[in-house]
């Protein structure tokens, strides 16, 4: 069928795709990645289970198998992705201490006299 060649052939797009995540621009990865998404997404819908054969069944056994090496690699530029808004965010209230190191007044040894 050839409907399952094309579904593998994108499968192993999206597999270096996604492998190459170090190099390159991530924008334009991710981009690649969720248009070979969508469109394996369709060649799916388009399967019809009841005339598979034999080899067609193997074959999408492949894909699986490529499939969750792929969610692996999408879950390690997730973590990526994730760090560098962490480091970001860190760097920026670091930035926000050196512009403006008398914004956040400490309370240390001031005390409130009460009288009765």
């Amino acid at each position: 069928m050839e409907v399952i060649e094309k579904l593998y052939e994108i499968t192993k797009q999206l597999q270096s795709t996604a492998s190459n995540g170090n190099q390159g621009d991530r924008e334009k990865q991710i981009e690649e990645l969720e248009a070979y998404v969508e469109t394996r997404g369709k060649l799916l819908d388009s399967v019809d289970q009841s005339l598979l054969t034999n080899g067609d069944k193997q074959k999408l056994k492949e894909i699986l198998s490529i499939s969750e090496d792929v969610i692996k690699q999408m879950g390690k530029i997730k973590t990526s992705i994730q760090q560098n808004i962490i480091n970001a965010k860190k760097g920026k209230s670091a930035f926000k201490g050196y512009n403006d190191p008398y914004a956040s007044a400490s309370f240390d040894g001031h005390y409130f006299d009460r009288k009765k």
